[in-house]
């Protein structure tokens, strides 16, 4: 059995980034743009807890699940999550900061996507 360790090692980056923008939204409201986008304080509280612990979970999800099937689906659902904000900034967020942002989300999608072949066991 082959040591899966690029994707534990994402997942735990990914466990890191989430807890990190879950303790500090506001961070994330920055990162992306949106501080003109949302002057309510509120909105961008709750935007960026919501996709920190997102990213808390599928970065959980990928350090602990079991080999195979399990972790492979973890993978998926990361990729998932980085399509859907590749799509959603890409398409609304500020157009100065559009293309970086969406760029990340893909950049990250692309890696985690490829972190697939280190679950496949060896024949």
């Amino acid at each position: 059995m082959r040591v899966q360790l690029l994707p534990r090692l994402l997942g735990l980056l990914t466990l890191g980034y989430g807890a990190y923008t879950a303790a500090r939204p506001e961070s994330l409201v920055r990162a992306a743009g949106l501080t003109d986008e949302l002057p309510d304080c509120r909105s961008g509280r709750v935007l960026g807890t919501v996709i920190g612990v997102r990213d808390l979970l599928s970065g959980t999800a990928m350090v602990v699940a079991p080999a195979g099937a399990p972790l492979q689906a973890a993978i998926v659902a990361r990729v998932a999550c980085d399509l859907s904000d590749m799509a959603g900034f890409g398409l609304a967020g500020p157009p100065r900061t559009r293309a970086k942002v969406a760029g990340i989300a893909a950049g990250w999608g692309l890696l985690c996507a490829s972190s697939l072949a280190a679950t496949r066991a060896r024949r």
